[in-house]
């Protein structure tokens, strides 16, 4: 019991208690992207949900949960779920893009989400498209 203590004292997460390694992690995520790949979003969100109860440093799992919000017309929920991906991997492109993209579904917040994308453009991955929704926004927000 001192053990478990010390590991939570520590900051181990309920995944890491549980022996879920990383590479499970990794496709416990896959399988919720392949069920948003094919339309089942309500699935993918309840496997996300799960996946960041267990280890909320997976900036992965929080990127798809937010694109799973977003699908489900829930903006605030997708932008809280990016603001915390890009907050546990400043550096990660796609937690960058799930930001810019929840900004484009918050008014007022188009700058926000120009600069997270002029940010990520150069990006081999991301990059395509950060340049499209760059070229799609207006020259300035709107009034």
């Amino acid at each position: 019991m001192d053990d478990l203590m010390e590991a939570i004292e520590k900051g181990a997460t309920l995944a890491e208690l549980q022996g879920v390694t990383q590479e499970m992690g990794d496709a416990i995520a896959a399988l919720a992207e392949a069920e948003l790949a094919e339309g089942r979003i309500d699935a993918a969100r309840a496997i996300l949900e799960g996946l960041v109860v267990t280890n909320p440093k997976d900036a992965r799992a929080w990127t798809l949960l937010s694109r799973a919000h977003r699908r489900l017309g829930q903006p605030l929920a997708g932008r809280f779920c990016a603001e915390v991906a890009l907050n546990v991997a400043p550096s990660d492109p796609h937690a960058r893009l799930a930001r810019a993209e929840s900004c484009l579904a918050t008014p007022g917040a188009q700058g926000e989400a120009r600069e997270d994308l002029a940010a990520i453009a150069g990006d081999e991955v991301v990059g395509p498209r950060a340049r499209a929704l760059l070229l799609a926004l207006p020259a300035r927000d709107p009034a």
